[in-house]
């Protein structure tokens, strides 16, 4: 997906003075600076756990770090939509400095953000960006300390976290069709320039290249009792290669002019896309297959 503009920032600066023996703060801070959309289309804020906008605050975790404690909650937020209309992601980003998290990676404490999601607590992988799925989302940092065989290397040590959550719009997300099998749109098959067209919709698709790297269209029709069904029935679609010439070659269960004994054929150069979500397969003087489904229109032309 391409980011289309940056509307703002939600900046929560943590920093973690964590020493045996003393108490351990955080330092949190926020802000939304430069924000260039209107508040009632854009309108992102991060409040405590008591519901209030995060300003610059100060709190302790009320007891001090040692090794072999276990995993406490240290800071819970939220960050809300309020009035957003525009599409939003998300990004969590972490920044360790200090004696306390050397750059070789080997710190005793272990730091875990979590996002509360369905009701149960899973951990962020930090810089991945994710879409809202709530109009608050729910957040938590998580702190522990194994025991290890260098604990007293650290006695007196701090170190600095910073903590940043980025809202940014990004273009609209088009939906995925859920398959296969997919579900069609309207169908339509006109097997003569002087038959009908029989129409149905709803049915189910599938698609797939096969081992030697031709194309495959099955389409179910069902049992039921409408013309397509009668007149039609299922249909599978062959890509093959005959004469120097690509081809895709159209059976049905019922159609006489689409069988096992008449060829219902139409080269690749003449499929015609040129109508968003749908796929044609036109021969001349009108007869044609035409299957609206995105998921196949994408798959042809994607």
């Amino acid at each position: 997906m391409r980011k289309k503009l940056t509307l703002g920032l939600i900046a929560l600066s943590l920093v973690l003075m964590a020493i045996i023996g003393t108490v351990a703060y955080f330092t949190i801070g926020f802000s939304s600076e430069d924000n260039i959309a209107k508040a009632a289309d854009f309108d992102v804020e991060a409040v405590n756990k008591e519901g209030k906008v995060i300003g610059n605050a100060e709190f302790d975790l009320d007891e001090d770090l040692v090794p072999g404690m276990e995993k406490k909650e240290v800071y819970a937020f939220a960050v809300n939509k309020n009035n957003t209309t525009v599409p939003v992601e998300y990004q969590v980003n972490l920044g360790l400095s200090g004696d306390l998290f050397p750059d070789n990676g080997q710190s005793p404490i272990n730091l875990e953000f979590e996002r509360l999601k369905d009701g149960v607590w899973e951990q962020v992988e930090l810089e991945n960006t994710f879409h809202p799925e709530q109009d608050s989302e729910q957040f938590r940092v998580m702190v522990d300390w194994p025991h290890g065989e260098n604990d007293i290397a650290y006695q007196g040590k701090t170190g600095s976290i910073h903590l940043e959550v980025v809202a940014t719009q990004v273009d609209e997300e088009e939906a995925e069709e859920e398959g296969p099998p997919y579900i069609t749109g309207e169908v339509a098959f006109k097997a003569t320039p002087n038959g009908s067209t029989r129409v149905t919709e709803g049915k189910e698709l599938n698609f797939y290249t096969k081992d030697d790297g031709y194309k495959f269209i099955e389409l179910a029709v069902g049992d039921g009792d409408g013309e397509f069904e009668k007149k039609v029935g299922n249909i599978t679609v062959h890509e093959y290669e005959a004469g120097g010439i690509t081809w895709f070659q159209v059976y049905t269960d019922h159609e006489y002019y689409a069988s096992e004994s008449q060829m219902w054929r139409v080269r690749d150069s003449y499929l015609d896309f040129s109508e968003e979500g749908k796929v044609i397969f036109p021969k001349l003087n009108g007869p044609h297959l035409t299957i609206e489904s995105d998921a196949l229109y994408n798959w042809f032309t994607k």
